[in-house]
């Protein structure tokens, strides 16, 4: 009888010495090309608290108002008549949406209270005042 070798079938295999060149190229081109917005809002001297709770950031729309009287409405600059229909539009979105007042402590009160008519008028009744903690 003859003798007969079986041949070796040749492996195949991926190379993987470049993966991680790869892998860390891909993460520099996302890590550039991310854009991260960061809140703009106005210039404003927040009064002073005791005490501060947070309040989740989805459930927030932050009311700037800054010692000239220029209101912004995350980010957005809105006048006084524009207030409640921004707000209205806001808690359609979302039904538990509190209104976040980050003013200046120069800010004449008869803007704030127009401004908190405005939110009445919204049916906007959740309302917060932020300020910065005492130290």
């Amino acid at each position: 009888m003859a003798n007969i070798k079986k041949t070796k079938k040749p492996e195949t295999t991926i190379p993987t010495a470049s993966m991680s060149d790869i892998a860390f190229l891909l993460l520099l081109f996302f890590m550039v090309s991310t854009v991260f917005v960061k809140e703009k809002g106005l210039n404003v001297n927040l009064p002073k608290a005791g005490e501060i709770q947070k309040i989740p950031r989805d459930q927030a729309a932050t009311i700037y108002v800054d010692r000239y009287g220029t209101i912004s409405i995350d980010d957005f600059v809105v006048t006084i008549p524009d207030v409640q229909w921004v707000m209205q539009k806001k808690l359609a979105e979302n039904f538990n949406v509190i209104s976040c007042f980050r003013t200046d402590m120069e800010t004449n009160y008869g803007i704030m209270s127009d401004i908190m008519n405005q939110l009445r008028e919204a049916n906007a009744l959740r309302v917060s005042f932020e300020a910065k903690l005492k130290r």
